[in-house]
């Protein structure tokens, strides 16, 4: 279950007074500058679904659904969570000053749940810095923005509550936060200290509280560079 948006209100003002009060603890420059930066980096999904209804006279009802994406070149390429647009017959992808675009699909991974976009944007968009996530640890900082229509944009503290690994790689390839997450936060960034992308929200575990999950950065990038190298 979701916290009320009152208590994780406030939960987001405790963090930003944190981050003002105590800037040491996170370099000698200021964090939330660096995270205004990364944020011009998110976009939203969104995903439409046009059915007409079995009602006398028909009528046409449109069923959409809205995520996070982050933005991984200029050019318009983008990675969201494959669970927020597969099967959808529509995808668009809608930058922060409101230009809407069609997307079409690149790559989708439905075990890791990132899949990339392409749109073709007016102007050339700035794209995420990535951090390396088989450096952390359990207990690290990091800070999530959120996506949903209840915390959007705004800045979540929080830490590395487990890591899941490949155990034949020994690479990490998911992050467990001591966060909730609402609806609509998927595909949204979490960032180390640097402000640079640590990981992509995924998933809230239901069955506990304080406790979500994120795809780590290096699994991302990985493929990524994979597919540029591919591309024809």
């Amino acid at each position: 279950m979701f916290m009320p948006y009152p208590s994780r209100l406030i939960l987001v003002i405790i963090a930003l007074l944190s981050l003002a009060q105590h800037p040491s603890a996170w370099g000698d420059t200021n964090l939330i500058d660096r995270i205004e930066k990364t944020k011009m980096s998110i976009v939203t999904v969104r995903t439409e679904l046009t059915r007409v209804m079995p009602t006398n006279p028909p009528k046409t009802a449109t069923f959409s659904r809205t995520a996070a994406g982050l933005v991984l070149d200029p050019s318009g390429i983008i990675v969201t969570n494959t669970h927020t647009i597969i099967h959808a017959p529509y995808i668009f992808v809608i930058l922060r000053d409101g230009t809407k675009l069609p997307a079409a699909l690149l790559f989708a991974s439905a075990e890791y749940d990132f899949s990339f976009l392409k749109i073709n944007p007016p102007y050339p968009l700035k794209q995420v810095t990535w951090a390396d996530s088989s450096t952390v640890n359990i207990g690290d900082p990091i800070i999530a923005v959120g996506n949903s229509d209840y915390d959007n944009q705004s800045i979540m503290e929080g830490h590395i509550k487990s890591l899941i690994q490949n155990l034949s790689l020994g690479s990490n390839e998911f992050l467990e936060l001591d966060l909730d997450l609402y609806h609509g936060d998927s595909g949204g960034p979490i960032l180390d200290q640097q402000g640079r992308l640590l990981g992509m929200i995924m998933a809230k575990r239901e069955s506990q509280e304080n406790s979500s999950i994120a795809i780590a950065s290096n699994k991302i990038r990985l493929q990524y560079l994979q597919y540029r190298k591919n591309m024809p």
